[in-house]
């Protein structure tokens, strides 16, 4: 489980190997530290005891800051071992043909994860709303035909790959979210997918860059613990604003996760005046991140094992480690 911590004014201690939290100097939780994979830290003014910090270190359990705007600060985790043959091999995979292949397999992942997405939205309309459900159809399939152009992609080099490979997966995204846009027009504003850097003032668009970055964040954690460079990607750019590699990572999983809980929020009208002074109000926050934890606790299938969101992340960062050592072929996660 994940241990969140959403109020000011609130202690995260131990006693006798237990987590406790207290509010106002009253117990509201104490639970065995076996149960907990994270500390998530959302707001202001909490603190920590350096006994728990111990015992933390020694369970090898983060406990990760975030901003308001769901921008990972700060981890506060053990020492990292033992990675120096991996991560030397993931830089030398960066520019031949085993790092091509991841290239493809994560803007693989995304684009028929997409085309996943809208096929599902549109069968729940085939009969509400026919010619929507057509239009979606139509373009679920186009996605996945940029999909197949994927998968071929041999350029002369690894850049030149790479780089035709984000020029189609841009294509597809393109496609996808004019449609999304259609969909979500029934029930809320949304003029088009907007970047954090674009500053949207829409709730759709500032919901799912709040996501993104905790799942960003996510990834790059699980990748750090698997003993790979989040900095170092395939697929994206190496920046020292970014962690690459976790960005690359992330595109497996943002419509199964993210798009899914804030496209539901927005047909079921949770998004309503949820922003004020182009940020989310702090509420809102609160009943996204929950709703994304929940999103993460459901169960699919992916290579016949049936288990939590969450976890696969975390077999899809080992996997990556796996095919870097050349002891397995990488597979996109795809629902």
């Amino acid at each position: 489980m994940r241990l969140v911590v959403n109020e000011p004014g609130t202690f995260v201690g131990t006693r006798g190997g237990m987590i406790t939290v207290y509010r106002k100097k009253s117990k509201v939780l104490e639970v065995p530290v076996s149960k907990v994979n994270f500390i998530i830290v959302l707001t202001r003014g909490a603190s920590f005891s350096s006994a728990l910090a111990r015992l933390l270190s020694k369970h090898n359990i983060p406990i990760i800051f975030y901003s308001p705007y769901g921008t990972p600060l700060s981890i506060c985790k053990s020492f990292t071992t033992g990675t120096v043959t991996l991560r030397k091999r993931q830089y030398r995979l960066q520019e031949n043909v085993s790092g091509l292949k991841l290239t493809k397999s994560f803007a693989l992942g995304k684009v028929l994860n997409q085309y996943s997405l809208l096929y599902s939205m549109a069968k729940n309309r085939a009969k509400s709303d026919p010619q929507l459900a057509k239009e979606l159809y139509n373009v679920a399939r186009e996605i996945k035909g940029v999909g197949e152009k994927i998968e071929k992609v041999e350029g002369p080099d690894f850049e030149s790959s790479r780089k035709e490979v984000m020029s189609l997966e841009a294509e597809a995204a393109q496609a996808y979210w004019e449609s999304v846009a259609k969909a979500l027009s029934k029930v809320i504003e949304f003029p088009g997918r907007r970047k954090r850097f674009e500053n949207p003032t829409d709730p759709v668009n500032i919901s799912l860059n709040y996501l993104y970055t905790i799942l960003a964040g996510e990834c790059s954690l699980y990748l750090e613990v698997c003993g790979l460079d989040p900095y170092a990607g395939f697929l994206h750019v190496d920046s020292p604003r970014r962690p690459a590699l976790a960005m690359d990572l992330m595109e497996e999983f943002r419509q199964p996760i993210v798009d899914r809980v804030v496209f539901k929020a927005a047909f079921e009208k949770r998004l309503d005046n949820i922003v004020e002074n182009g940020r989310l109000k702090r509420e809102a926050r609160i009943m996204l991140y929950k709703a994304y934890v929940e999103r993460l606790k459901t169960k699919v299938t992916f290579l016949n094992r049936s288990l939590p969101l969450e976890d696969h992340i975390f077999l899809q960062a080992r996997r990556i480690g796996e095919h870097v050592m050349g002891r397995e072929e990488y597979k996109p996660f795809i629902l």
